[in-house]
């Protein structure tokens, strides 16, 4: 099924599968590929991208980002290595998913202030329970 993109384009099951094929193959970056799949409203892709770096399951991110609350889902995308954009892009889909957010700036002021080794140290202990 083909979705439209912000600038008008349609995005098929063929250009996501393409997109993780360019980014396993290094040429491109994992922030690329995040903002491309969330601005196509590619939840499950999304969540497979981040689960895989962080060694979880895609469901646990799924959930994440369906939650009532960003919390969990601003430490999982700052410990996948997200810069700000790609956490935005993350967020403004889960606003056009799921309906509006709490405070989508405090959200972003908390990823943009949370140490990144800080964020994977509390990952890995959500993949250990």
């Amino acid at each position: 099924m083909a979705r439209k993109l912000p600038d008008g384009r349609t995005s098929t099951a063929a250009d996501v599968r393409a997109a993780l094929e360019r980014l396993r193959e290094g040429l491109v970056l994992l922030e690329d590929v995040v903002v491309d799949l969330a601005d196509a409203d590619e939840m499950l892709g999304v969540a497979g991208l981040i689960a895989g770096r962080l060694g979880l399951e895609p469901e646990d991110v799924f959930r994440a980002i369906a939650a009532p609350s960003e919390q969990l889902l601003t430490v999982l995308c700052r410990a996948a290595g997200l810069k700000i954009n790609g956490f935005s892009a993350v967020l403004r889909m889960r606003c056009r998913t799921r309906g509006a957010m709490h405070s989508p700036a405090e959200a972003l002021t908390a990823f943009n202030e949370m140490p990144i080794e800080t964020a994977q140290q509390m990952a890995r202990m959500a993949r250990e329970e």
